[in-house]
């Protein structure tokens, strides 16, 4: 199928093909007929884009000290590969998405019925149903395809808590300013606009409002119109660095108003201006929450605008200024830098076809013919997210091997990953993994809730794992790989390799502190420090069914390589400290067999510059530090160069792992015994159920 991508890198976008989205159980598959351009994101993208590195941290000042702290930490090596992967990955454009739906739907969704989607300008797309609303008879697929805009636009009307006869003022009079006063309007409000572009000014002024005139004070004009008191609330759809505009917003409100942002503007905030009229200022949240389909959702938001436009409301059509093929992008987003632009529609061929034509079903494409002997290993990648591509592809590189397929959901990743790693195929279908017999390896890095299930399937088809950590979020799921994997392997010499993704144990520091430990053949006590940062509060890894919880998917690493330092099996778990403020912060000790102890301090609410992992060793006469993985010092140590390790850029293992794991299919030995893969897996799980409260 055809998908429309953008490099962040030039900012030139391309129409390519991309393997059609898998069907997925909690997805809708939508064979789209219309998309529409949104004129100030995906113009701010394009910008953005286009702009060199300089510029792009200009428009973007907030995110210079997020690369500030990351230098601190992790180095500028580090910190500049990291930006420039960032900028390479294309980015899948657009989220107003109008089609009919192919599979998946149920009873609200069944086959064929249209519906609206924040989804990209894409052939197919596969949505959560969370973002999907069913389009009424009376409404037209162009008209729909204004829905996220003006449902962005209502989030704000909302949030100001206006009602009928209420003076109400719309600063910035682009696409979701225009949709903003017709909504206003719609439900009995009288509209100030402002807009520098007398264009724009006209065309609200066609729906009865009154527009603030060319030149005028802003504040000036609103205080008249309302007759001294001030307006009710200001909604702010402008895009502008100017951080007069709040300010004049606040100043125009009446005693206790509101002040609604949409748009983005400058937001250096004078209290004075907001004190004098006890003015509450509020960020809207796009077009709603996304985690659920109530009131102040994007579903219900979809769901109200449309009512709207049925009832004859909300008139969408003069908005239309372009309309063109999907093949013809390229000229569509030339005319966003043509201020007169607002709606630009993109057509689908699709439409014509039911979703079915040639090309639009393919769930796998084939990039190049292989050259020759396809030596062995035979890798399938599942995943093609951040750590795939940034991590685990590089490292599969430098062990000199190259994945044959790359599988991912959404199929723009895959392509990416697979055309810049050298694979013979890319598609979307996650059971070519098990299914494919000239495949005898499995690289899996989806999202944690689907690990354990496809390391099951692959191991129970003979292949070969490799699973990015967790191995798995329930015990449940852990006793079934135990079952289909017998152990030790000295027994089961035809049994498949698994492996966990337990890079710190591998890390050249981590293998010289443990060579030097082994020496002394004592108890230690062992602190590792995690400065794991604090995430959106909707971040996926958060999401107990998808992500697991930030324990059992990342603290995992941490346990294993106490593990691996103490050298003995894990006796006992206990919870010293669970953190109240959602993230999966807390404290915990593991007691091993030897009389070791290892305390694992998992923070989320340390400064992002302070280093992100600390790893402390002391037992009689010795210690020894791991400092970010960049310096190893120790004292009273034999065995340890003097003057210890040092590096450059964070050596965290994932080099060395792989080739471990390589070096054991062609057989050398078990990278990690499987016992401890298990035996780590069941502590991960066992303390994210503590961190959740529940005991063991």
């Amino acid at each position: 199928m055809k998908q429309l991508l953008q490099s962040l890198k030039t900012g030139i976008g391309e129409v390519v093909d991309v393997p059609t989205p898998a069907p997925s159980s909690n997805q809708l598959l939508i064979a789209t007929s219309r998309t529409l351009v949104s004129a100030g994101t995906e113009r701010m993208l394009v910008d953005f884009g286009k702009a060199n590195l300089l510029e792009k941290v200009r428009q973007q000042p907030e995110r210079f000290w997020a690369v500030m702290d990351k230098i601190r930490s992790d180095g500028l090596i580090a910190t500049w590969r990291a930006i420039q992967a960032k900028l390479e990955v294309p980015l899948p454009l657009g989220y107003c998405n109008v089609g009919k739906v192919l599979e998946g739907g149920g009873a609200e969704f069944p086959t064929g019925r249209r519906v609206v989607s924040n989804g990209h300008h894409a052939e197919i797309v596969s949505l959560s149903p969370k973002l999907v609303a069913v389009v009424p008879d009376k409404v037209s697929d162009e008209a729909a395809t204004f829905t996220p805009l003006a449902a962005i636009a209502w989030e704000g009307i909302v949030l100001m808590q206006v009602k009928p006869g209420d003076q109400v003022m719309v600063v910035g009079l682009g696409l979701i300013g225009q949709l903003a006063v017709r909504l206003l309007k719609g439900i009995g409000c009288h509209v100030l606009g402002a807009d520098p572009d007398p264009a724009r000014r006209a065309l609200a002024e066609k729906y009865g409002l009154k527009v603030v005139s060319d030149g005028a004070d802003p504040v000036d004009e609103a205080m008249a119109w309302s007759q001294g008191k001030g307006v009710a609330g200001v909604l702010i759809t402008a895009s502008s660095p100017s951080h007069t505009i709040v300010s004049e917003a606040a100043r125009s409100c009446r005693y206790r108003g509101r002040v609604v942002l949409v748009g983005v503007v400058g937001l250096r905030l004078n209290r004075a201006d907001f004190y004098r009229n006890e003015v509450s200022f509020q960020v809207s949240c796009s077009y709603g929450r996304r985690d659920h389909t109530g009131p102040g959702s994007a579903h219900a938001n979809f769901h109200q605008v449309m009512a709207f436009m049925e009832q004859g409301k909300l008139p969408v059509e003069d908005l239309v200024t372009h309309r063109f093929r999907l093949a013809e992008a390229s000229q569509a987003y030339g005319k966003l830098q043509d201020k007169s632009s607002l709606g630009i529609l993109l057509r689908y061929e699709a439409e014509k076809t039911g979703g079915t034509g040639a090309g639009l079903s393919a769930r796998e494409i084939r990039l190049r013919e292989p050259n020759g002997v396809r030596p062995k290993p035979r890798i399938c990648l599942l995943g093609a997210g951040n750590f795939a591509v940034r991590s685990l592809l590089p490292a599969l590189a430098t062990a000199g091997v190259r994945p044959e397929v790359v599988v991912s959901r959404q199929g723009a990743s895959a392509l990416y990953a697979g055309k810049k790693f050298g694979a013979l195929r890319v598609g979307t279908d996650p059971g070519v993994a098990w299914s494919d017999p000239e495949l005898d390896t499995v690289c899996i890095a989806t999202r944690h809730h689907l690990h354990g299930e496809q390391a099951l399937a692959a191991l129970k088809a003979g292949k070969h794992v490799w699973v990015e950590k967790p191995l798995c979020l329930h015990l449940e799921e852990l006793a079934q790989i135990e079952s289909a994997y017998p152990a030790p392997r000295t027994q089961h010499p035809a049994r498949p390799v698994l492996m966990v993704g337990f890079n710190r144990r591998f890390a050249p520091m981590a293998v010289a502190l443990k060579r030097a430990l082994q020496k002394r053949g004592d108890s230690m006590d062992i602190r590792i420090t995690v400065n794991a940062g604090r995430l959106d509060a909707d971040h996926w890894t958060l999401d107990r069914e998808v992500g697991g919880g930030r324990m059992v998917g990342e603290g995992c690493h941490f346990i294993d390589l106490g593990r691996f330092l103490a050298g003995s099996p894990i006796e006992s778990v206990r919870c010293l400290r669970r953190d109240k403020n959602g993230q999966d912060g807390g404290g915990f000790e593991l007691t091993f067999q030897n009389g070791s102890k290892v305390v694992i301090d998992y923070r989320t609410n340390l400064p992002a510059h302070l280093p992100k992992e600390v790893v402390e060793v002391k037992g009689e006469g010795f210690a020894a530090t791991i400092h970010n993985w960049t310096r190893l010092r120790s004292q009273g140590l034999g065995g340890l160069r003097r003057g210890g390790f040092w590096s450059r850029t964070p050596q965290k293992g994932h080099k060395e792992a792989v080739r471990a794991f390589f070096e054991a299919i062609k057989g050398g030995p078990e990278p990690i015994p499987a016992g401890e893969i298990f035996e780590v897996s069941r502590a991960a799980i066992r303390m994210q159920g503590m961190i959740q409260g529940a005991e063991f």
